[in-house]
């Protein structure tokens, strides 16, 4: 025997089919509502970009992963696209290379395809997402992705709070320091992460504890603080740091560095020569500058100076006598100096600069029936040692270079009428070259003026000795500069 459904429940059963088609609808809804809010704190933060507030740039795009965050948005391409612009705005405007890179591995996870948009790019950006692309450059697996979970996480609470944040707050590492002096640590901790207070915590050589220190506001900068490691901890030859956001409940909600994995910084007498750091890390302690790397130069240059020597084209005066020739001349017209080096250490690179000259102001000599052409060429190769005075994290960067090479450097001269040459043409007197070399000494000064991070103007003066050919020139180069 069959039996009707009572009225109520037939009504239940209306209720579910209702709420199970009005469920989806609901959610489509949320999650376009959701997007459209990611998109448009994008567009803020490109904004705030192009005015250079940076920090407030930062803090839209930190906003708008919390969104998408709350709305398991995830793995959404316009997801990938705020990771990307958060890497644009770590590594061209805030100089955190470290964060920009894992935002843009995080963008590439989301969608592979993912490119930076033309009017985003320049040639450090352009350079630290190649590096996210490379598989050679990701991390070790961890069994977590930063910022967002893999799965592995707990399931909610301050513990999954503080894997979110890992990478929230952005701090700028202090490696080097003075032994005996207070060490500032500075740090950004976007709106938006819930944090009540920042503590930094420090743990000296000798101490088994960390201490803590509540950080506080950096005036003039919004959304920095700033709290300083105490000089009697930094007596050793290194201390450990971390930084930690707690919220009203002092539960932590962000971490930079941990109990378990502080930050280190080595300490050094002041003016102590490079070396090993006793019981420290293991690292060399040299004074911390534009990093150990590659240093490539482009430049261009014209230059002139005395010389002493017989003309290359007319070495005899009409009479037959051997003919001499001293006095200042330029080195006519240009020559393109690239150079290419290392770091030998933060503040010494060793490299080898090229020198090729091309000269111009001369002409063709006729003797007879024959027709002699006069050089144009000059090449000469210099191995350098450049010295980096200035302290780190400057714009401008001095240095100054010792060199020692072979090769030439040609004087554009004219000859005396008293020589009464006739084979260069109406005159007595004769456009012609004087040779200097074939080995090469010199010393030359200069300075790098950073525009980006790993690109600069470089210009420099170099002054060069000749020998068995005797000549000392002075070069003015200017051009590019590239640190990677």
């Amino acid at each position: 025997m069959r039996l009707e459904p009572s009225p109520i429940r037939r009504a239940a059963v209306l209720a579910c089919l209702v709420l199970a088609l009005a469920a989806p609808a609901g959610a489509a809804e949320e999650n376009e509502a959701a997007l459209s809010k990611i998109v448009e704190l994008n567009k803020k933060a490109l904004v705030a970009y192009d005015s250079l507030d940076m920090e407030t740039a930062s803090a839209l795009l930190h906003q708008a992963l919390n969104v998408c965050k709350k709305a398991g948005l995830e793995s959404h391409p316009t997801v990938a696209r705020t990771h990307l612009h958060l890497g644009v705005v770590y590594i061209s405007g805030l100089k955190f290379p470290e964060l920009g890179l894992a935002e843009f591995r995080e963008a590439l996870t989301i969608d592979p395809k993912i490119q930076i948009t033309k009017s985003l790019s320049n040639p450090e950006v352009q350079a630290a997402f190649a590096e996210a692309q490379s598989p050679d450059s990701a991390p070790a697996a961890t069994g977590k992705r930063v910022p967002f979970p893999t799965g592995q996480e707990p399931a909610g609470g301050p513990a999954l709070d503080a894997a979110l944040g890992v990478a929230r707050i952005n701090h700028p590492p202090v490696t080097h320091a003075n032994q005996g002096r207070g060490i500032e640590i500075k740090a950004l901790v976007p709106p938006g992460m819930g944090a009540a207070k920042v503590i930094l915590a420090y743990r000296a050589q000798d101490a088994d504890d960390f201490l803590a220190r509540e950080m506080t506001p950096l005036e003039g900068a919004k959304g920095w603080v700033h709290e300083s490691i105490p000089a009697e901890a930094t007596r050793g030859a290194w201390v450990a740091y971390y930084i930690e956001a707690q919220d009203a409940d002092d539960q932590t909600v962000a971490q930079n560095g941990s109990p378990e994995a502080p930050r280190q910084i080595t300490l050094f007498p002041e003016n102590a020569a490079d070396e090993i750091v006793p019981g420290g890390p293991g690292k060399a302690r040299g004074r911390p500058g534009l990093g150990r790397g590659v240093w490539l130069v482009l430049a261009l240059g014209s230059g002139g100076g005395y010389h002493r020597g017989s003309p290359e084209m007319n070495p005899e005066d009409a009479s037959g006598h051997g003919l001499t020739d001293s006095g200042f001349a330029p080195a006519q017209l240009l020559h393109v100096a690239p150079e290419i080096g290392y770091f030998q250490r933060d503040n010494l690179i060793l490299s080898a600069q090229g020198r090729f000259q091309y000269v111009t102001g001369t002409q063709d000599v006729h003797i007879g029936q024959k027709t002699y052409h006069p050089a144009v060429m000059a090449f000469a190769g210099l191995a350098k040692a450049t010295w980096l005075p200035a302290r780190p994290g400057r714009r401008f960067q001095p240095f100054g270079s010792a060199m020692l090479g072979a090769g030439q450097i040609r004087h554009v001269i004219t000859t005396p009428a008293s020589a009464n040459l006739t084979g260069c043409g109406r005159g007595p007197t004769c456009p012609d070259t004087v040779l200097g070399g074939l080995g090469l000494l010199g010393a030359g000064a200069g300075f790098r003026y950073r525009l980006t991070e790993s690109f600069g103007f470089y210009a420099a003066l170099n002054l060069l000795a000749g020998l068995p050919h005797f000549m000392v020139n002075g070069d003015l180069n200017a051009g590019f500069v590239l640190v990677r």
